[in-house]
């Protein structure tokens, strides 16, 4: 066995050889890859670095590929075979180290692994033949040297594959720097390095902090060695920037926004720098935020939150809460404009709160901050707020053309969030001092804008002459912050004029109407010449041109032109009529005369003479000769009629002034009295020795004061006798006892005015009294003497009037005579031509009655206005009546002289009732006593009396029904005859239907009034008129129908059922008048209500394509909107 271990022995050292073998045969691979790879890496980082500047990661690659093959190569050829060689790790057995001795060896061959073979065999077997052989064959093996099987002398081939890379490497390290250079630069790959080049780059600022999201400023100085570069380029992220010369020697290139850190490096003329790199401070910034809007409740605005909105716009007392989310932020605070930071509320890592109300306008910024940066950012915003403004108001004043006393006020209110209170503010002063403040509530519509109405009745105010009305509107607004604000209109004021200022108003007012009258009555007599020149012209022509259209243009034009005076002379009237019910208790009389010329004014231009004139402008298009002059003599007869009435009224109101004035002497003369009674007693109680020169002198000037105010008397007095001559028939007032009390009453003034001189206070008393004395008596002899001499003139007129029924009574009678004769008269006959003469002198006759009847109207009131037009109509048909009977159409004819008899007929019924009256106005007065408002009225609404009107001028509803009583009677009567065979005359027919025309007038007159009252029961009195007129045309036929009696009653059942409606409508006014303060007209006028209203409605037509504007235009707009108010 001992043979068979030294063959192991043997063995082992074999392969502890072959190892070796494998570690110089690695050896040497690794050292000629080690030198290939290592020169190849060194060429290359060269080629780069000399054509650009070799990267720091391309020369890590380097350097790191390098480690990784020549460690691979180094473990796989050194480190493995130095392992097996010291028997670490896995090595090759014996069997497989015999088997490459066998091959070295031809007289081994496979004797060696036998040897092994049979070892292992004999192990298992103990055979000694077995371990026989073995020693037998290890015997013969033992001279065979196994180590030589390899010789390590063959690696030496392995040289050709290292030699060259080394020489090529020595060569380059002996001949030149590039491996030194390349090597040091591919070890040292954590540095940059610069190519050798003609100039070098110097950065300036590298020591700068660099701060996250700002501007960075780079300055490079270029060092020259030889040469400049013209253009310098920065590389960032492989990106290259030119950058900004700012000499030869110096670039600049701005970082915009630097929010990381900055890598970059120079490049000029195929050269670059090492790379540079700088870090960033990391700052503190808002990420986002939001701003929550608590809006104070009252603006009725919602909540709002806004997202990244710090410029703010809110309304005073919004609650504001800021949401902030910041990063790199340790601390956040805000600070207003004039105080001090404010640190906000940390709810997070990145999150921030912050609370304030805000009032006034101003700005605020929002600081944020790290430990790095303790002023890191910083964020300004401003902050407008819209304060509650005052609440604006607006107002129109609208006067009433119609009435001076009444004024609308229209307007609007509006709050840019709402209104409180709107109300009517008035004062009254009186001689200074306050008598009484109001405020008047007004309703608000809506809640930011209303529109508000009033009406002001200066009559319902309580107001005396002198005194003082101040008003205004108010609004108050809704503001919840700072408290209701208010703003008003401007303080509007009403004076009330002095007694004496209204007088001379009064004055100047009766001197204007005269003057608009006469003026009138001047254009009225001028226009009727020129109407009769046009039909005479138009009557020459077969055609008419436009030179005739001209011409009645110009009629048309004059006839307005005479309206408007006599309209600016009823408004003057009016307000005399007004002032007079302000300073002094109206006379009863007086009203009544004033209610006469009043009508006179609403008849003068009647809705006859209106529509006519419209038919002539309508007519003025077709120009119809035919047309044109039937409308022109219907003008020629207007115009006459109204051309009367304005010569009546003129005359009347002339009268009326006179009386008027005369009575105003006789109260001021009784006022006048009084104050001189009341002096001389104050006069009788001081003694003119023991009181001081001051209390005698203010006796002295009291006494002058009388004295002027009688001197003033005096001067009226004369003024209107003066007017008196001025009448048609002028009054009696020349009175020598009048004449004799004027003289001592001047001569007991002055006597009293000398003894207070003289301080002969007594004596002056004494003087002073009788003076009144003389005054009452001298007022009184006044009253007596217009008294007697009014019952005079109409004991005059009386007579007058009855004369003048008795003419027209028989003119009625010669009418209806001719009537019967023309009707049994042929037209061819000679005695035809004798009634036409017939007719010639009713119609001579009826001129004189006519003439009478105008000047008799002159003088007395009751004579109605209808009256004058029924003398029109009566002329008419008169003139009509002898044209036809000319012409011998004798049935035309015949039915003009039945309307003439009528209106003659209606004349004489009407004188008849006006001459009643003033018999029963003479007998009231006779007997001592006044008219009373309601003449033989009980004093209760809708009494009938003796069927008088209120102002005893025309019958009422009840006088009216008894009157149509009678005339059924009077149908009973006759259709009572015509049943016995009797046939009613002509005159029967006459008197009863002039009777029922009466009626009907006195009907329709009292229709007119009630709608101007505003009364209504238009309908109803309409309906009673058209019945009644069914009756007249019967009777003026000579017909009695069938149903005539059933038409009748079925006329007084309607004129009762109205008399009762009236009576509840009067009763229920009176009740009112108890109450005056429900009598203050809330509503507008319709046509003013109509068009405030259109113009509302045009501008909330704008208001609904308004846009959502800011504020600013928003002012502008709603400036616009009230200026379209």
């Amino acid at each position: 066995m001992n043979q068979y271990q030294t063959l192991l022995h043997k063995l082992d050292a074999f392969i502890r050889k072959y190892y070796l073998n494998n570690l110089i045969r690695g050896s040497l691979h690794s050292l000629a890859l080690i030198s290939v790879i290592w020169v190849t890496f060194v060429l290359l980082e060269h080629y780069v670095f000399t054509s650009s500047v070799s990267s720091m990661a391309f020369r890590k690659s380097l350097f790191y590929s390098f480690l990784a093959l020549a460690g691979l190569g180094l473990s796989y050829w050194v480190i493995w075979p130095l392992l097996q060689y010291f028997r670490l790790g896995k090595v090759i057995s014996h069997e497989k180290a015999a088997q490459i001795v066998g091959q070295h060896f031809s007289n081994v061959q496979d004797k060696l692994l036998n040897v092994l073979q049979l070892n292992q065999q004999a192990k298992a077997e103990n055979s000694a033949l077995l371990l026989a052989a073995i020693n037998q064959k290890t015997v013969e093996l033992a001279p065979v040297p196994f180590q030589k099987a390899i010789d390590l002398r063959k690696n030496r081939k392995y040289l050709r594959f290292v030699l060259p890379p080394l020489f090529i490497f020595f060569g380059l390290l002996v001949f030149s720097n590039i491996v030194q250079n390349s090597t040091g630069r591919i070890l040292s790959n954590n540095e940059e390095f610069e190519r050798q080049a003609l100039f070098g780059f110097v950065p300036r600022n590298l020591d700068q902090k660099l701060l996250q999201y700002e501007d960075f400023e780079l300055i490079v100085d270029i060092e020259e060695k030889g040469a400049l570069p013209a253009e310098v380029f920065i590389e960032v992220d492989n990106y290259q920037f030119k950058m900004e010369k700012l000499s030869p020697t110096q670039f600049r290139y701005i970082f915009p926004k630097v929010q990381e850190d900055l890598n970059f490096r120079f490049q000029a003329n195929g050269f670059s720098s090492k790379s540079y790199s700088m870090n960033v401070l990391e700052k503190p910034n808002l990420l986002n935020f939001q701003t929550a809007l608590d809006f104070p409740a009252y603006t009725g605005r919602k909540d709002e939150t806004l997202d990244n909105v710090g410029d703010l716009v809110v309304p005073a007392g919004t609650k504001v809460e800021w949401l902030f989310a910041a990063n790199f932020t340790d601390e956040l605070a805000v600070r207003f404009a004039g105080e001090e930071r404010q640190e906000a509320e940390r709810s997070g890592r990145q999150n921030f709160s912050f609370k304030r109300q805000l009032q006034a306008d101003g700005s605020y910024k929002i600081y944020l901050s790290n430990a790095k940066l303790p002023m890191g950012d910083s964020l300004n915003y401003s902050i407008t707020v819209i304060p509650d403004l005052y609440p604006q108001i607006e107002m129109e004043k609208f006067a009433d053309s119609t009435d001076s006393k009444l004024m609308y006020f229209a307007g609007s209110a509006s709050d840019d969030y709402g209104l409180n209170s709107l109300a009517f503010h008035y004062t009254i002063e009186r001689d200074g001092k306050i008598l009484r403040q109001e405020v008047d509530p007004l309703p608000i519509r809506s809640n930011k804008q209303t529109t508000y109405r009033y009406t002001l009745n200066l009559r319902n105010m309580g107001l005396e002459p002198g005194d003082k009305l101040s008003y205004y509107f108010q609004v108050w607004d809704n503001d919840g912050v700072q408290g209701s604000k208010s703003s008003k209109t401007s303080r509007m004021v009403y004076q009330m004029a002095t007694v004496e200022e209204m007088k001379a108003q009064e004055e100047k007012n009766d001197e204007a109407i005269k003057s608009d009258l006469e003026e009138a009555l001047a254009e009225m007599e001028k226009l009727k010449r020129e109407i009769k020149k046009a039909k005479e012209n138009v009557l020459q022509k077969n055609e008419l041109n436009w030179q005739d259209r001209r011409e009645i243009e110009k009629l048309i034009q004059q006839q307005k032109e005479t309206q408007e005076k006599i309209q600016n002379a009823e408004q003057n009237f009016q307000e005399n009529k007004e002032q007079q019910e302000q300073y002094q208790k109206p006379d009863e009389e007086l009203l009544k005369k004033q209610e006469m010329i009043e009508k006179l004014f609403e008849e003068v231009m009647s809705d006859e003479m209106k529509e006519l004139f419209e038919k002539m402008e309508e007519m003025l298009d077709k120009m119809d000769k035919k047309e044109v002059l039937e409308q022109l003599e219907n003008m020629e007869m207007n115009e006459e009629e109204v051309k009367d009435e304005l010569d009546r009224m003129l005359s009347l109101f002339k009268k009326m002034e006179l009386e008027k004035e005369m009575m105003d002497a006789k109260e001021e003369l009784e006022e006048l009295a009084e104050e001189q009674e009341e002096l001389a007693e104050e006069t009788e109680q001081k003694d003119g020795e023991e009181q001081s020169a001051e209390e005698q002198k203010e006796l002295e000037e009291k006494q002058e004061e009388i004295n002027e105010k009688f001197e003033e008397i005096q001067d009226k007095m004369d003024k209107a006798k003066e007017k008196n001559k001025e009448l048609d028939q002028p009054m009696e007032m020349d009175n020598e006892d009048l004449k004799e009390q004027k003289k001592e009453t001047q001569e007991n003034l002055q006597n009293s005015s000398q003894q207070l001189k003289k301080k002969q206070n007594k004596q002056a008393a004494k003087s002073q009294k009788n003076a009144a004395k003389k005054m009452k008596e001298m007022a009184k002899e006044m009253g007596e003497m217009m008294g007697e001499g009014q019952m005079k003139q109409m004991e005059q007129d009386v007579k007058a009037m009855r004369q003048l029924l008795e003419n027209l009574v028989d003119l009625s009678f010669d009418q209806e005579a001719l009537i019967d004769e023309v009707q049994a008269t042929l037209p061819n006959t000679p005695k035809y031509v004798k009634l036409v003469q017939k007719q010639y002198k009713i119609k001579d006759d009826f001129k004189q009655v006519e003439d009478s009847l105008q000047a008799l109207a002159k003088r007395v009131y009751q004579l109605e206005s209808f009256i004058t037009e029924k003398v029109n109509d009566t002329k008419k048909t008169l003139n009509k009546g002898i044209d036809l009977l000319e012409e011998r159409q004798k049935r035309p004819a015949m039915v003009q002289q039945q309307y003439s008899m009528t209106y003659i007929n209606d004349l004489a019924l009407m004188l008849s009732e006006s001459m009643n009256q003033m018999q029963q106005q003479m007998a009231s007065e006779m007997a001592g006593e006044q008219m009373c408002e309601k003449p033989g009225a009980n004093g209760k609404p809708g009494s009938q009396g003796q069927g008088k009107g209120q102002d005893g001028s025309q019958p009422n509803m009840g006088g009216m029904k008894e009157m149509q009583k009678g005339l059924q009677e009077q149908l009973k009567k006759l259709e009572q005859m015509m049943k016995n065979g009797q046939s009613p005359s002509s005159k029967q027919f006459a008197e009863m239907a002039a009777k029922q025309a009466a009626i009907r007038k006195a009907m329709e007159k009292m229709k007119r009034e009630l709608q101007q009252k505003g009364k209504g029961g238009g309908k109803e009195l309409q309906d009673i008129i058209d019945q009644m007129d069914k009756v007249e045309t019967d009777l003026v036929n000579k017909r009695l129908p069938s149903d005539i009696n059933k038409r009748q009653q079925d006329i007084l059942t309607r004129m009762l059922e109205h008399e009762k409606a009236q009576r509840e409508r009067e009763y229920d006014d009176q009740r009112r008048a108890e109450r005056p303060n429900e009598d203050l007209p809330k509503n507008m006028p319709p046509a003013m209500e109509e068009y405030l209203k259109e113009r509302e409605g045009q501008v909330e037509l704008f208001r609904t394509v308004s846009p959502n504007l800011k504020p600013y235009y928003k002012k502008r707009v709603e400036g616009y909107f009230r200026a379209l108010r």
